[in-house]
């Protein structure tokens, strides 16, 4: 009896137990299985979106490198199309970046700088890869100076960049200010552009060396100072020997 009467109180403290616990073991065991099937699902969509937008951008540069390079109007109505599907569904990859940056290479090449500077500011704007928007950036300060907009495509080129692009920028900043006439200050922004270069980068420097030729790059000059009096005096003394000098020299003659 004692025996049958202590089994009944195991299972009536089982079932205290589990009404006080029960919900939250549930509640717990319900959230980590959403939580792992949760974390599947992303996985799987994050490698569908990837696929799909490099699929995408794949159909893209074989339209804009047709005709090597020279896509005709219907391959460029492809490449624009498939761009604007990696811009409205896929536009923080790298894929869609990309695609603007070729974009906007094509339409400069073609003078259509409205066009151009569009997609770099795109670019710029919607980009997740900060080498990407550093490079975009660059690009559109180009095409504003172009478009007449010098002021704006300055300010573009203000403030710390990483030192891999801190020599291209300040050569974009002395191309601009020759555009404006102020020479003395695209000496400098060349000479600065100059001081940055990468070893990587040193291909760089002979053009970098031939637009400071064409401003005529200001060479340290060597400042002559007049003698001091003292040293016109001593040289005086030197080249004029004395009387008693003169007259031994004049014995020595006779």
């Amino acid at each position: 009896m004692a025996d049958h009467l202590t089994e009944e109180e195991q299972i009536e403290s089982i079932k205290r137990w589990w009404k006080e616990n029960g919900t939250g073991i549930v509640t717990g065991i319900v959230l980590a299985l959403a939580g792992y099937f949760g974390w599947q699902w992303w996985q799987g969509k994050e490698r569908s979106d990837a696929e799909a937008a490099s699929n995408l951008y794949q159909g893209f540069v074989e339209a804009v490198s047709a005709n090597e390079g020279k896509p005709d109007n219907k391959q460029l109505t492809t490449a624009n199309s498939l761009a604007r599907d990696l811009k409205e569904d896929y536009a923080k990859r790298i894929y869609a970046s990309q695609a603007a940056l070729q974009l906007a290479a094509l339409a400069a090449e073609k003078n259509d700088l409205e066009t151009a500077a569009k997609e770099l500011q795109w670019a710029v704007d919607n980009t997740g890869e900060d080498a990407i928007k550093y490079v975009a950036k660059r690009r559109l300060a180009a095409v504003k100076a172009a478009r007449g907009e010098s002021k704006a495509a300055l300010a573009l080129l203000e403030g710390d960049v990483p030192q891999a692009f801190a020599a291209l920028y300040a050569e974009t900043r002395g191309d601009i200010l020759v555009q404006q006439g102020d020479k003395d200050a695209a000496r400098a922004a060349y000479q600065e552009a100059r001081a940055q270069l990468l070893p990587e980068q040193a291909s760089n420097g002979r053009l970098l060396e031939l637009k400071l030729e064409s401003l005529g790059e200001a060479e340290p000059s060597a400042e002559v100072e007049e003698p001091s009096a003292e040293v016109e005096q001593s040289s005086a003394e030197v080249e004029q020997p004395s009387a008693q000098e003169a007259s031994s020299n004049q014995k020595d003659a006779q």
